[in-house]
């Protein structure tokens, strides 16, 4: 089913009508260009290395066995499956490093052999055409090129300068030439994240992406990251591009942007938060000096004995400050009562959300679960005597399925669909576990409606909450508008601080500080004034919508990705649920969720990867890379590069099951697919010799080079 765009906007345009125009959630989403950049459908390309070379001189401080000794090391590597054999420590894993070094520009070579290794020449092809990368690791600074041929002989400077497709002098350089060579070829692009900065004090958010290092990983299968199915925190990231699912991209880049707009509006609510808190610790200061003015006022007013008769004014002033001070009082009181308030009902919605959320999956669940135990009920009355139903066509290709077939099939004692041998097939029903099962089913729905009536209760009681919180509010908001407006109480302050300064024509050797206090008590009396009014919200102002608009976004957007790609996800389930149990594991089942979550059923229970025994991770690792490659062989679907590289296959705590499945899995990945992928694979487990064509095996105690 073909996507339609403009029918999702209007989808979109109808659940958020009267808040965003169908203009504003086009230029929130901007998804015109990245509708159509995925596909699952197969590139039909590989990758395949087929031949590697170094050279170099081992130098060592210390003197040992092999100080001093030239390296000068090359092997053809062919398709299908190749093995290195030889003891640990010998050298496999850092053939295995020098090819993804010169795959992918990153060295991981250990310190004291990267230094014995001077020129470096693997040649690789992308399905019939071949590349050759060269480096010179002899000086600090590396010097690699690419070349658009296969070249076994190191080339001198400026030589094949013509097949060159690029020069790198620099290690990033190299890494940034290499990503955009395989990222053009296998049709990759960088998925992102966000994470938050590593920098002390910084709270920015922080926008990263996938490199082809990173999608290496789902080719280099090294020992030491047999705990983790994928690579880290990014392993979904990888998963995804590997499947190339439809409308992998618009789903990362609406997922980026919500996260960066979640990040803005919690920057924005600590800031609104923060402003509060200020202007509150603002006014107890101002609040303070204001009282030490008036005291000091007072002294200098009593000091004076009344030597001019202004004591009726000097009353109705002090009257007045006291009456400004009540007013000043009640403002800040219920100012703060509405902001508790406030947050008061904040926290009440949340719970409500919860609670809400909660009861509407428990009645999902009951609902499952009375029309399972509906169907049961059914099926043990009425289903067991429509066993024999006879079919008129076939339900898969609509054929019809003649009466001469059916009884070819009777006598042959085979399906008359799929030609399968009935003859021992038993049609007896176990109608006792089917009971059993309805049994279970009423007991969890006696727990399910006891959860929901206990939920129910709490929502009426949250529901009240928020009900008199809503009165408070009102009687609060009411209360508000019933305070004296302190505008005309000032106003007459200054009219009677005029009067009282007329009325002493005398001047007196005070009168001037007088004076001076009765100002600054107005410019604070002023600013009180101002702090009591709540700081208004900065930023945008539709923010919370639109999260909840990308969010709606992702969530359709999720669900079309899943429906579309169910019978691929299917078809690498069952591929991978093959593989394991071909590896000795009791795992029964393997479902990928539209998260992209794996879960792996044994003995009931659903497990992720990292639940999964130590000593089986590696088989399942194992058999999710293989499952991969053969959905791309098999049903043409995927993006990986049909090449593996597994280190060390053998340190997992294997039993002799896992070993020997290990074995028959190699000999039949390359009986079955020795000419469509390439799998390298470096071992010390001997009982793996000879299993394969293509071997390279080394005495004990033998270095590899």
């Amino acid at each position: 089913m073909k996507f339609d765009y403009n029918s999702f906007i209007a989808g979109l345009k109808r659940e958020f009508d009267g808040i965003f125009s169908e203009v504003e959630i086009r230029e929130l989403l901007s998804l015109e260009e990245e509708i159509n950049k995925d596909t699952p459908l197969s590139t039909g390309k590989r990758l395949e290395v087929n031949y590697v070379s170094f050279t170099g001189k081992k130098t060592t401080e210390e003197v040992q066995e092999f100080s001093d000794d030239i390296i000068d090391y090359s092997q053809e590597i062919y398709s299908g499956v190749n093995i290195w054999v030889a003891d640990n420590l010998k050298g496999k894993s850092s053939i295995f490093k020098i090819i993804k070094f010169a795959l992918t520009g990153d060295n991981r070579l250990k310190p004291n052999i990267s230094k014995w290794i001077d020129q470096i020449l693997v040649v690789f092809s992308i399905n019939d055409k071949k590349y050759t990368v060269y480096i010179n690791n002899s000086k600090k600074q590396i010097n690699a090129a690419l070349y658009n041929k296969e070249i076994k002989s190191y080339p001198a400077d400026g030589e094949y300068a013509a097949e060159q497709l690029f020069l790198s002098t620099s290690k990033d350089d190299f890494q940034s030439q290499l990503k955009d060579f395989f990222f053009h070829q296998f049709d990759y692009y960088s998925l992102r994240w966000t994470q938050k900065s590593s920098v002390k004090d910084n709270d920015d958010l922080l926008e990263a992406g996938a490199s082809w290092l990173t999608y290496f990983k789902a080719i280099f299968l090294e020992s030491k990251d047999t705990g983790e199915l994928m690579y880290g925190a990014q392993g979904t990231k990888v998963f995804q591009m590997l499947l190339g699912l439809h409308l992998t991209s618009p789903i990362n880049k609406l997922t980026i942007q919500k996260d960066k707009m979640m990040h803005l509006k919690g920057k924005q609510q600590s800031f609104d938060s923060r402003e509060v808190t200020e202007n509150i610790e603002k006014k107890a200061e101002l609040q303070k000096s204001f009282y030490e003015l008036t005291e000091n006022l007072n002294e200098i007013i009593q000091a004076e004995k009344q030597s001019v008769d202004v004591a009726a004014l000097v009353k109705q002033y002090d009257d007045l400050l006291a009456e400004l001070d009540v007013e000043n009082a009640k403002t800040f009181k219920i100012n703060k009562d509405i902001q508790e308030n406030r947050n008061q009902k904040s926290k009440v919605a949340g719970r409500k959300q919860c609670v809400e959320d909660e009861l509407l999956k428990l009645r999902k669940e009951l609902h499952k679960a009375e029309r399972q135990q509906t169907d049961i009920e059914e099926y043990l009355e009425i289903g067991v005597f429509f066993s024999n139903l006879d079919l008129k066509t076939c339900p898969s290709c609509s054929h019809p399925v003649t009466s001469e077939k059916k009884q070819k099939a009777v006598n042959a004692h085979t399906c008359a669909l799929c030609s399968d041998d009935v003859s021992k097939d038993i049609s007896e029903v176990n109608t006792d576990s089917l009971s059993a099962k309805s049994e279970d089913l009423i007991q969890l729905q006696e727990g399910l409606k006891l959860s929901i009536q206990t939920l129910t209760n709490e929502l009426e009681e949250v529901r009240k909450n928020a009900n008199d919180l809503y009165s408070a509010n009102i009687k609060l908001e009411q209360q508000q508008r019933l305070i004296k407006d302190t505008g005309a109480l000032n106003a007459r302050l200054l009219e009677l601080q005029k009067s009282i300064v007329e009325e002493r024509q005398k001047v007196r050797p005070r009168d001037s500080e007088k004076n001076e206090l009765i100002e600054k008590k107005a410019v604070l009396n002023f600013r009180i004034k101002q702090l009591d009014e709540l700081p208004k919200r900065t930023g945008d102002q539709k923010i919370e919508q639109k999260i909840q608009l990308l969010a709606k976004a992702i969530d359709e957007l999720n669900k079309i990705r899943f429906t579309e790609g169910q019978s691929i996800l299917k078809k690498l389930s069952d591929l991978m649920t093959d593989e394991v149990k071909a590896l000795g594991l009791r795992i029964s089942e393997i479902s990928i969720s539209d998260k992209f979550d794996i879960k792996y059923k044994q003995d009931g229970d659903y497990l992720s990867f990292s639940e999964i025994a130590e000593g089986e991770q590696l088989r399942a690792k194992l058999a999710f890379y293989l499952s991969l490659i053969q959905l791309d062989i098999e049903h043409n679907y995927g993006r990986h590069s049909r090449f593996l590289i597994i280190d060390s296959p053998g340190k997992e705590e294997g039993d002799k099951n896992y070993l020997e499945g290990l074995t028959k899995l190699i000999k039949e990945l390359e009986t079955r697919f020795g000419d469509k992928l390439q799998i390298l694979i470096g071992t010390a487990e001997r009982s793996l010799e000879d299993t394969v064509t293509h071997q390279n095996v080394f005495p004990a105690d033998t270095y590899v080079f």
